[in-house]
């Protein structure tokens, strides 16, 4: 078998001729001689300036032997300096001066500059290695140094012996230099490495091998990620992608700057264990372990060559689906059922970094795999579209130039300023000066058996009833779970878990009747929160409380009931897992009412009535003289009907606007925003305001105060929404006021009111806008951008890093502009060009036009043509200039506009594109020529 190192995911295009045992004979008679005299005169040449420092050393003693094994098993002693301690020895090892005197064994012919490693003497060798002289650099000991070393050294050897010669040499020598330049290897090797704001799980190939097997066999779903220098810079400012890779079960390292950065931080990887080249070895794991593989991701046609090769080289692996990567937000649920329909034990996901980690984590429960792994470009080099580096430039760790050489226009930010960006971190570490973020530390997982800190949770096992229904002032199916229901950034369950980690509890078992698909897509296996969590069904849900006298709660030694519509604070839960008790409030009428939580052994629960609703066992409880603690009014909260929603929303001591959210969420100075979510620059929020995942505020919007907009909303422009809540998947439409209301698709309540409204069916859909590529520009254009990139690349570079170092926004930005509609579907089509961070600046910055000389490299803009907008822009144009319009390209170069009124500047830009789409090609270029000489010679540009 073909060694590992020498696999390729590339199809092979022609098996190349054997070559019989006289050629080899042949060409080693040739060899032999030229690659003698090299090493000859090479080492002459060197000893030469080495001559009197040797000497002196010998002199003094420093020289030392060993003796090694050569060719044909004779024995020779190795030469060596011992180097002195403090600064200068260090100074000398950085130069290689240990390695010196092995210029006197290369000259006498003991050894080669190149050659296998030089065993000791007793060490077994080879019969193959002593056919030549070993070497002072040897294949293994560049593969060691690049953290490669995936095969043996004796298939390493082996392969340099069938490819010996000169100019093999010498490139070995060439990349032996260059590999000694990287920090050495050092003896401790950590089990986790901490590099910049992502922790590596510190493992090798068959380590890693070993880890997915492991997590095949399991019961529960787990995530795996590969991460290089571009995702830990996406990962400093993504909080949500960090804390995706602190939760998922196995982070791995992928490529050679992570070695790098590992070694300057004094915590070296043990192997590069990128994706690429764990992919053959994990599908010869899977053919043997019988498991099936679902491929999701890459270009149309590409997930089906991946399944070729795959049917190619291991016919006993079952690709079980496969599907292409281009689908929206809204196709993400049909996804995910062809996923689970499919009974796949492994999902590969190729949709580039951080979008398919935060598609493997929204939907990891729902998948029905038992490992989902993101993998980024490896679709392309396994389906053979794109080719991989060669082996010498993989050894080196020079594969990232092999790719930049392939896409500079789409990798040159990610490699030349990406990689000064992520070096910068690392030193910066290093020094001291910047500490990994507070949620990018992992997260206690499942299988741990207790987490630092939990100690106190030992015996203790809490019951979560999650079977309260809404109540029907809310404009909500009567069988809707009350735990489901939005308080602040999250759900009440939600927010229930989060305080039970606080707590420091960790067994849960949750139970519950009305929709368990929703409340297990919410909640997960609990691995965001580190929670062992068993699920129960109540077939009742008025009466759920039979499982109170389960045996599974008879080894506890204290037992935690709670309610998940009732969020409780965490000094609360600490009290009642240290002693008996349950949480009361004093009522007027009826002198204290029970909170929902309580704490009791479990022998006081086995003669319950199962048949007892909430308030039959709170009565139960009291019965069997519970401690009744006072809680105050923060301590609890309740949320059920409409206006438990209002108060535990907006008051403060509610814990719903007032709670911190997630740390993944965008901090802004009205409130906080999902990074999923989008808010335009012009719509006007006035905080407390909460904007959830998928929502979308368009201009013109008026927002606040005291709103939640939970999850994949969408505010029309011209509305008015204040002091209310607004439920999952709901469009409002313009001018609409909304005020002390609970909205729910076309349903709205008015809360202080008492009544409901339903508008009509029409203003509570949603649209579609599915981001497509038009047509490229033409070569001439494409050609004559790059023309005008070459002397301005590195200053770009340079400007765009250095503004990231120093903190501050960046000049340009990716913005979903609109480039044209659908023929067919007559859907608007977006595309992602760089655009000026500050769209409402009268003037962007020339690093704005510079940066989109790439785009018109690409082929995704043209030189001269219409301004880019948005799609809310974009519908606030009249409909004639949208006729005219849509069929005009976006240009680098636009009409100017005739006055330089801010609150003007989207109409007369619109006028000024609307009459340049209608003029002749050269007549459009003398426009743009006039307006650009007025505004280097601040002329006035007349009316359009």
């Amino acid at each position: 078998m073909t060694p590992w190192m020498t696999e390729d995911l590339t199809p092979p295009t022609k098996a190349p001729p054997a070559t019989t045992a006289t050629a080899r004979d042949h060409r080693a008679n040739l060899n032999g001689p030229c690659l003698r005299m090299l090493d000859a005169v090479l080492a002459a040449t060197l000893l030469l300036p080495l001559a009197v420092p040797l000497w002196w050393a010998r002199r003094q003693g420093r020289i030392v032997g060993q003796t090694a094994v050569g060719r044909q098993g004779a024995g020779f002693v190795r030469r060596a300096l011992v180097l002195p301690d403090g600064r200068t020895g260090r100074w000398l090892a950085a130069l290689g001066a240990a390695q010196w005197p092995v210029l006197l064994n290369i000259l006498r012919g003991d050894m080669a500059f190149v050659g296998p490693r030089a065993r000791a003497a007793g060490e077994a060798v080879a019969p193959a290695t002593t056919a030549v002289r070993p070497g002072l650099v040897h294949p293994w000991y560049i593969r060691q140094r690049t953290a490669v070393d995936f095969g043996s050294e004796q298939q390493a050897d082996a392969q340099y012996l069938s490819q010996r010669g000169l100019r093999h040499d010498l490139g070995l020598l060439l990349r032996g230099t260059l590999v000694s330049l990287l920090p050495p290897p050092m003896p401790v090797v950590p089990g986790r490495v901490q590099v910049g704001d992502v922790a590596f799980d510190n493992v090798d190939m068959n380590q890693a091998l070993a880890r997915l097997r492991d997590m095949l066999d399991a019961d529960q779903a787990q995530q795996v990620s590969f991460v290089n220098p571009a995702c830990v810079n996406i990962a400093a400012g993504h909080r949500g992608y960090r804390r995706v890779l602190a939760r998922a079960g196995l982070v791995l390292p992928d490529g050679i700057g992570i070695k790098i950065g590992s070694a300057l931080l004094g915590t070296p990887l043990k192997q590069n264990v990128n994706g690429t080249d764990l992919f053959p070895r994990l599908c010869e794991m899977l053919q043997a372990h019988g498991s099936s593989v679902f491929l999701l991701g890459g270009q149309p046609g590409v997930a089906e060559g991946v399944a070729e090769q795959i049917a190619r080289r291991w016919p006993g692996l079952r690709v079980a689906g496969l599907r292409h990567g281009y689908f929206s937000a809204a196709e993400e649920g049909a996804v995910v059922a062809q996923v689970r329909a499919s009974g796949a034990q492994l999902l590969l996901v190729a949709r580039g970094v951080p979008s398919q980690d935060l598609f493997i984590d929204r939907h990891l429960p729902l998948l029905g795999v038992r490992v989902a792994m993101g993998v980024g470009g490896l679709f392309d080099f396994a389906s053979g579209r794109i080719a991989r580096a060669p082996m010498w430039m993989r050894e080196t760790g020079l594969e990232w130039a092999y790719r930049l050489g392939q896409e500079p226009g789409r990798l040159w930010q990610r490699y030349l300023v990406g990689n000064v960006t992520f070096l910068a971190r690392v030193g910066l570490q290093r020094l001291g000066l910047r500490r990994p973020a507070a949620d990018a530390l992992p997260v206690a997982r499942p299988g741990d058996r207790h987490p630092p800190g939990q100690a106190q949770g030992h015996g203790l096992r809490t019951v979560l009833f999650a079977t309260t229904r809404v109540a029907a002032d809310l404009p909500m199916p009567a069988d809707h779970p009350a735990a489901l229901l939005p308080l602040g950034c999250q759900t009440v369950i939600e927010q229930v878990l989060d305080q039970l980690v606080q707590a420091a509890i960790v067994d849960l078992d949750i139970v519950l009747s009305d929709h368990p698909e929703a409340l297990r897509a919410a909640v997960g296996d609990g691995s965001r929160w580190g929670l062992r969590i068993r699920w129960h069904l109540a077939k009742d849900p008025s009466r759920p409380y039979a499982w109170l006298q389960s045996p599974a709660l008879a080894g506890s030694r204290r037992v935690l009931i709670g309610h998940a519509h009732v969020a409780v604070d965490a000094p609360t839960l600490r009290r009642l897992a240290g002693h008996d008790g349950m949480p009361t409030q004093a009522c007027p009428d009826a002198g204290a009412r029970w909170l929902g939580w309580a704490s009791t052994a479990p022998s006081r629960l086995v003669d319950i009535d199962p048949d007892l609703d909430e308030g039959g066992l709170g009565q139960a409880l009291l019965a069997r003289a519970l401690p009744a603690c006072l809680a105050g009014h923060d301590s609890t909260v309740a949320v059920a009907t409409a206006v438990q929603l209002l108060q535990a929303s907006f008051s403060p001591d509610g814990g719903g606007l007032a709670a911190g959210g997630p740390a993944a969420w965008i901090r802004q100075p009205w409130g906080l925003m999902s990074p999923q979510a989008s808010v335009h620059p012009r719509a006007v929020l006035v905080g407390p305001v909460v904007v959830g995942p998928g929502c979308m505020v368009e201009a013109g919007a008026q927002v606040g105060p005291e709103v939640v907009l939970s999850r994949d909303v969408v505010v029309s422009g011209r509305t008015h929404i204040d002091h209310s809540v607004v439920l999952p998947n709901t469009y409002i439409g313009p001018n609409l006021a909304l005020s002390g209301t609970v909205v729910n698709g076309n349903r709205i309540r008015h809360v202080r009111l008492g009544v409901e409204a339903a508008p009509a069916e029409a203003d509570a859909l949603l649209a579609d806008l599915a981001p497509v590529t038009r047509p490229g520009t033409p070569c001439a254009a494409r050609a004559l951008a790059w023309l005008a990139l070459l002397p301005v690349a590195l200053p770009l570079a340079l400007h765009h890093g250095w503004r990231r170092l120093a903190g501050r926004a960046p000049d340009w930005t990716l913005r979903a502009v609109v480039t044209g509609r659908d023929p067919q579907t007559q859907k608007l089509r977006l595309t992602r060009l760089r655009c000026a961070t500050h769209p409402e600046a009268l003037q962007s910055s020339p690093w704005v036009t510079l940066a989109g000389l790439l785009d018109v490299a690409a082929g995704h803009r043209r030189w001269i043509g219409m301004r880019p907008r948005s799609s809310s822009q974009w519908y606030a144009l009249r409909p004639e200039w949208q006729d005219i319009l849509i069929g005009t390209r976006v240009g680098l170069l636009h009409a100017p506009a005739w006055t330089g009124d801010a609150t003007l500047q989207h109409e007369s830009g619109a006028a000024a594109d609307v009459y340049l789409a209608v003029q002749p090609g050269l007549r459009r270029l003398g426009i743009v020529a006039h307006g650009i000489g007025g505004q280097v010679f601040g002329r006035t540009p007349r009316p359009a």
